[in-house]
């Protein structure tokens, strides 16, 4: 994939190979390798996101090749096995609690980061990341978001039902399209106080789905 790398017999025609080769110029490399830097993640938790990453992953569907299984199902629940079934889609209800609790820790990294930054200040409108409680104890400023149900003023056509059962994003960042910081000026006002005079011009803002 580098320069650097020599790839010797390798395949370099499978589905996997063409996917990071894609993806590569796309992606900050600095970001997406980070976990290398990582001083207090085990070594076994890095080889996991390498298997994960290049479809090695010991999974039933492996089992099932190789003769120690009868079938390629999940062990605890009824879905096909896969390195995405792992990851993020198994159906048995320990399992979907964990990865619920999982998204939703990360999330509020992101979130917290995004409040501490010079944009999240006043701009973010919504979260769906936990409970309020939990959002609380873990220092988020939930004055003024909307948490759970979709705020009434993003998309005013829809009951209060409608908003509360729509499909909805971890959080809504909304940016001034002309100016990014968290000062309120007359360029870059407090997009809450804007929603409650109904001044809220999508044309001077960028929504952000995250």
């Amino acid at each position: 994939m580098c320069k650097s790398n020599r790839l010797g017999s390798a395949k370099t025609d499978t589905g996997y190979y063409s996917y990071w080769k894609d993806l590569r110029p796309l992606v900050n490399k600095q970001t997406t390798n980070a976990f290398w830097n990582n001083n207090n993640l085990k070594f076994y938790k890095q080889r996991n996101v390498m298997r994960y990453r290049t479809g090695t992953i010991f999974k039933q569907k492996h089992a099932y090749r190789y003769g120690f299984s009868s079938n390629a199902n999940c062990p605890i629940c009824p879905c096909t096995d896969s390195a995405l079934h792992i990851l993020s889609g198994c159906q048995h209800t320990n399992m979907r609690n964990t990865i619920i609790q999982r998204h939703n820790t990360a999330s509020v990294l992101i979130v917290q980061a995004l409040q501490k930054g010079p944009c999240g200040a006043n701009q973010i409108a919504y979260t769906d990341v936990g409970s309020a409680d939990k959002l609380t104890e873990q220092g988020l400023d939930l004055r003024n978001i909307a948490n759970k149900t979709l705020p009434s003023w993003l998309l005013p056509k829809l009951t209060a039902q409608a908003l509360k059962a729509s499909s909805r994003p971890d959080a809504i960042l909304f940016l001034p399209s002309t100016v990014c910081s968290s000062c309120v000026t007359t360029r870059n006002p407090n997009f809450q106080q804007l929603a409650k005079d109904k001044k809220l011009n999508p044309n001077q803002w960028d929504v952000h789905l995250i």
